[in-house]
């Protein structure tokens, strides 16, 4: 679905980034979409299956960037995992086209704001941090759908969270008034967006809520397992009669067979004895002892006229030393072996309403500093951590345990049972899924977080191990990177009431103009603090908008012009004003 004479747009980069955010231009802003990346058959077949061209190539070099039609191109993404690479592509886009737009992708935030400030028009995003706001979202409030910091880059976490009007306890009451008692902006009900704030909300009404982490938490129906602290009785009684087989499992299987031996004959001993002596099972038991333990008081001895009798105290005192010296050995392995896993960082944690984080890389560290912003206690898994995490960990008051998350011994550390939920995000599929399984095993309800590479692959997941917050980092990003093309406030996508929403970030001109078409305001940031909105009348001149708009297929686009969006220099945000000429309308 191509615009007539649409001007190209070239991707750069090979991995599901790319064609997530190739695919996201081709099928929502109809732009031709030339991939650019060295020679890869399959991921050149991959290129194909999503209507761009693919040229190969190397990105930095000029002539590939020529073959890529960079002369023409109206923008240029170069979102590769090589944050260098990424730049000195840009850069070498803007010698050859003066006029191109530029959509970076970088990890360093701090770096992606000067880029930003110093090089005209042009976006840089962390892929990192567009999708951690979501992970961590979702481990806050599994409801949670989508999540963003507003206002850009260091805002409070806000999110999207779906609610059922009955769990919530809003049925019944107006859309105004729930607002207000639960601080949050009530978007959709019912599959419909929400227009008349007097409206009563209906008894079992699905509600699409927007607000502040911290309010969505609130509102958050809690969960039996997080409503109280068990007492000890309960403890107890769970140690008794709880899974048997778990207590067995953690038995060393050398103690175990240590302990059965030196039982039967401690038992056949006394038996023995008990007849030998004629006297009582308790005296017997006592001669058994001091025997097998070479105490020896004298006070008790076998009768040396009887064979059997000095066999059997043979036999029990071999056997009380044999025992003994591997008891002493064993034991002394385990407490050795108990103070290295110590020093590595694992040891049992005893929190609870924790939020485990297995896997600390790019995306982990951006999800644990945003949650370190809750008052949630917080569990990290990281094989490999680096000082900067260890000194984090030190500083900032979280666990942080040295060690493979796939590992049972490791999940066992963590009290899952009373943990409030799981993230997988390592870098690794089949390890995180590893992680989610593991962890399911040991709390079938414990929410899980899921990070996948490819959108597909976490569908398929989501739809068959039934972990349905499963997220591809490219999926989440692809719509920002996408939209960056030509309205440099994007904030991405979401979709509810069977319908798609992009995501804005505005500043309001001086003279206010009409809102665009079907425009949502939700919420406005003035004066160093964040308000919920209902209507463009309770906003004014200057005040940075979040807002939601209807993603328009490309043949009605066309039909009328769509708001100009203007860069304000080093906001990260954007200004709209009147239209001069029509546009094809982005995301």
């Amino acid at each position: 679905m191509t615009a007539p004479d649409a001007p190209a747009m070239i991707v750069v980069g090979g991995d599901a980034l790319a064609l997530s955010t190739a695919h996201e231009i081709r099928t929502l802003q109809g732009h031709p979409v030339t991939v650019l990346w060295p020679g890869d058959d399959e991921f050149s077949r991959e290129v194909e299956l999503v209507g761009a061209r693919f040229v190969a190539g190397s990105p930095e070099h000029l002539d590939s960037l020529e073959r890529a039609g960079v002369a023409d191109a109206i923008t240029i993404l170069a979102v590769s995992p090589d944050d260098q690479l990424n730049l000195r592509t840009a850069l070498r886009a803007r010698d050859a086209n003066p006029r191109i737009r530029v959509v970076l992708r970088q990890f360093n935030r701090t770096l992606a704001h000067k880029i930003e400030q110093n090089l005209p028009d042009c976006s840089v995003v962390s892929l990192a941090w567009q999708s951690a706001a979501t992970y961590a979202g979702v481990a806050l409030d599994p409801t949670c759908f989508h999540g963003l910091q507003f206002p850009e880059p260091d805002g409070p976490l806000t999110g999207f969270a779906a609610r059922i009007a009955d769990h919530a306890a809003l049925a019944g009451q107006k859309v105004s008034d729930a607002e207000e008692a639960l601080d949050v902006r009530i978007v959709a009900l019912d599959g419909e967006i929400v227009t008349d704030r007097e409206q009563r909300i209906a008894s079992r009404a699905k509600l699409v809520l927007y607000g502040t982490l911290t309010q969505l938490v609130v509102s958050q129906p809690r969960r039996a397992a997080d409503e109280a602290r068990p007492t000890l009785f309960e403890r107890l009684r769970r140690v008794w009669f709880g899974d048997p087989g778990h207590l067995l499992r953690r038995i060393d299987p050398i103690f175990g067979v240590l302990g059965a031996g030196a039982l039967g004959l401690f038992a056949l001993g006394t038996w023995h004895f008990h007849d030998a002596f004629g006297v009582d099972w308790l005296t017997a038991a006592y001669f058994v002892m001091a025997t097998m333990t070479t105490t020896g008081y004298g006070d008790i001895t076998p009768d040396r006229t009887s064979t059997s009798d000095v066999l059997t105290a043979m036999m029990l005192m071999l056997s009380g030393i044999v025992m003994s010296g591997i008891f002493i050995a064993v034991a002394a392995a385990l407490l050795t072996q108990a103070r290295w896993v110590r020093t590595q960082g694992l040891r049992q944690i005893h929190r609870r309403g924790h939020i485990v984080v297995c896997g600390a890389g790019n995306i982990g560290t951006e999800v644990i500093d945003l949650l370190l912003g809750f008052d949630r206690p917080l569990v990290v898994i990281e094989p490999n951590p680096d000082p900067a995490l260890i000194e984090s960990a030190r500083d900032r008051g979280f666990e942080l345990l040295t060690g493979d998350a796939s590992r049972d011994h490791t999940l066992d550390l963590c009290n899952l049972a009373a943990a409030h939920s799981l993230m997988a995000l390592t870098n690794f599929d089949t390890l995180n899924l590893e992680i989610a399984l593991g962890a399911r095993a040991r709390k079938a309800d414990l929410p899980i977080v899921l990070r996948i590479a490819e959108a597909g692959f976490a569908a398929s997941i989501a739809r068959h191990f039934d972990i349905e917050t499963t997220f591809s980092a490219a999926a989440l990003a692809a719509p920002t990177f996408a939209g960056l093309t030509r309205f440099p406030g994007a904030r991405g996508r979401v979709d509810f009431t069977g319908r798609e929403f992009g995501i804005s970030e505005v500043i309001l001109p001086e003279h206010p103009t009409a809102p665009p078409a079907g425009a949502i305001p939700l919420a406005a940031a003035r004066d160093g603090s964040l308000d919920l909105v209902s209507g463009f009348d309770q906003l004014g001149p200057g005040d940075r908008v979040l807002m939601l708009m209807p993603v328009v297929p490309l043949h009605h686009a066309r039909e009328a012009p769509a708001p100009i969006a203007e860069r304000v220099p080093g906001s990260g945000t954007t200004t709209i004003r009147a239209p001069r000429r029509p546009r094809i309308q982005g995301n």
